[in-house]
């Protein structure tokens, strides 16, 4: 079983990941490289060369504030020494960081981006599944669908 977290690699993900997003509010349960909060890709995706040299790939949002995510913030810990064209990939990053406010004592949440004032549902996926038409196509459907497999083999797969 994945979890949204576990990221898009082989069966995990695909396309549920591409309908939710992180909303932040402290910060505390969102990591800043791995979780889609910041715009339609994660941070890892769209500042892949600062993610390779950062030292603390699993820190969070608010971690990463609270150490300083200026100039002369602590949060920047690297591998090496960066090179100019790195420099101006940071500045870049940074400058998305200076619209960010974490709020204090609200809870970070996943939001279903198909319908994000009612949230969540099955009827909703579903739909948006067959009006979509056929997206999954990998060997995961066809095990779940397979008639020859009993329908709680199925459900649990």
């Amino acid at each position: 079983m994945g979890r949204i977290r576990d990221g898009g690699s082989g069966n995990v993900g695909g396309w549920f990941e591409e309908f939710v997003s992180k909303k932040v509010g402290d910060g505390t349960d969102t990591l800043f490289w791995f979780d889609k909060w910041l715009g339609p890709v994660p941070l890892r995706v769209r500042f892949h060369r600062l993610f390779e040299l950062f030292e603390n790939k699993s820190i969070t949002v608010a971690l990463l504030f609270s150490l300083g995510v200026g100039h002369m913030g602590g949060a920047w810990q690297w591998r090496r020494r960066l090179w100019a064209w790195e420099e101006e990939m940071l500045e870049e990053c940074r400058t998305l960081l200076l619209d960010v406010t974490l709020l204090d004592n609200v809870s970070d949440k996943w939001v279903w981006l198909h319908d994000p004032t009612s949230g969540y549902s099955v009827r909703g996926a579903y739909q948006l599944l067959i009006t979509q038409g056929v997206l999954v196509v990998d060997s995961s459907t066809d095990l779940i669908w397979h008639k020859q497999v009993p329908l709680k083999v199925s459900v649990f797969s």
